[in-house]
Order: structure tokens, then sequence, then C-alpha cells
């Protein structure tokens, strides 16, 4: 599955530029439909970036599955995601059966058996709406211990395509407004950018995985 992910990631990243390439040739004869196309460009960037961190993970628990590793064999950190739906029963459960779901889980965590299909769609959601720190939250669940983006100026970009893209599909700013602040050699750079992050997330967990690293030491 991951080479799904990076053939996805390649086909999104190739439309986008030619995308920007389209903006640049109408952009001297149209600056109003150039300034929504430079707006509309955050949302496709936003798009490719929240695929590739979404599928990224999924392929992680799918590889985990098609590996046949058992549960008990994970590291346990990853028991944060895969065992998701034990710790939802467990919590949710009443003074009843409070325990029973405790125990539950304990045995799912020391189960030998190998992760079913249904765990595939899993994502560790934390509420940040796909900036930095759910970067993070991912590393630590599969204990990924490099960094998060190549280089610490990309952290900036994150937080500026999650913005501009929120401000656009919330309806806070038009997608005019929002492209009217940028170049179009503004916009290449960051579609450069976005890839960059996109291929280090792709590479990173898949070197991850490859290494042993989901698995306990």
């Amino acid at each position: 599955m991951f080479n799904l992910v990076q053939n996805e990631l390649a086909r999104r990243a190739l439309a986008l530029r030619t995308f920007s390439a389209h903006i640049k040739a109408i952009e001297s004869n149209n600056e109003s439909v150039a300034k929504a196309c430079k707006g509309l460009a955050f949302v496709q960037i936003y798009a490719m970036y929240e695929y590739t961190v979404r599928m990224t993970v999924q392929a992680t628990i799918q590889a985990i599955r098609n590996e046949g590793l058992a549960v008990n064999r994970l590291r346990s950190e990853l028991f944060a995601l895969v065992l998701n739906p034990e710790w939802d029963s467990a919590g949710d459960a009443g003074n009843g059966r409070k325990w029973e779901q405790r125990i539950a889980l304990i045995r799912a965590m020391n189960s030998t058996d190998p992760l079913s299909a249904t765990r595939d769609s899993l994502f560790p959601a934390d509420g940040s709406h796909y900036r930095i720190r759910q970067l993070h939250t991912i590393w630590s669940i599969l204990g990924v211990t490099d960094s998060v983006v190549p280089e610490p100026r990309y952290i900036g970009r994150i937080d500026e395509m999650v913005e501009n893209r929120n401000a656009i599909a919330h309806g806070r700013e038009t997608p005019e407004n929002v492209g009217g602040r940028y170049s179009i050699q503004d916009i290449e750079e960051r579609v450069a950018d976005a890839e960059a992050i996109c291929q280090h997330i792709v590479d990173t967990v898949l070197l991850h995985r490859e290494a042993g690293g989901l698995e306990t030491v």
C-alpha cells in the first residue's frame, strides 16, 4: 500500500504543478481569476498533505496486518491506536462492566492473534486538524525518532497551508483574498515544499517499518 500512496502523491503533485502553470499563463490577462486560483491552490495543497498523512498511517496498519504480526509483538505505543475499540469500551463502560472491559483490554494487548482487517481505517485524530502536533502524535505512536519534517522551516509551511485552507473552506476568507497575498512564484515554492513534506512523511515511516521499528525490542 505504501507504493499506492507514493504513486498518488506523485500524481497529485504533478496536478498541482500543472495547475500552477495554468495560473501563471492567465495571470496577465485576468488578475482576479488568477488570485482566486492561487487561493484554491492552497485547498489542493492541503488535500495532498492530508491524504498523505492519513494514508501513510493506514498503510502502516495494513502492513502490520499483511505481515501477520501478533498484537503482542507490536511496540506498546501502537496499542494506543490499534486497540482503539478496546480503549473506548473500557473508558465508556459503567461500573457493572468496567472491570470486565479492563481485563479484555489487557488480554488484547497480550494477544497472539494478528490484527483484523477492521483496524485498517483507524487514525489518531488529536484535534489539531493536521497541524504539526498531528505529526508528532503519529510519530510517538509509531515510535519514529527522526524529525517530522525535513527542515524546521517546513513547520511554518504546514501552519500556513492549514490556516489558508481552513479560512477558505469555512468561509472566513474568499479564495481571491487569500490568493492575492501570494505571487505565482510563492505558490510554486509552496507546492514544492508541500511535496517535500509529504515525501518525507511516507519515506520516514516506510523506512521505520522496514527497520522493524513497529515491533517490540
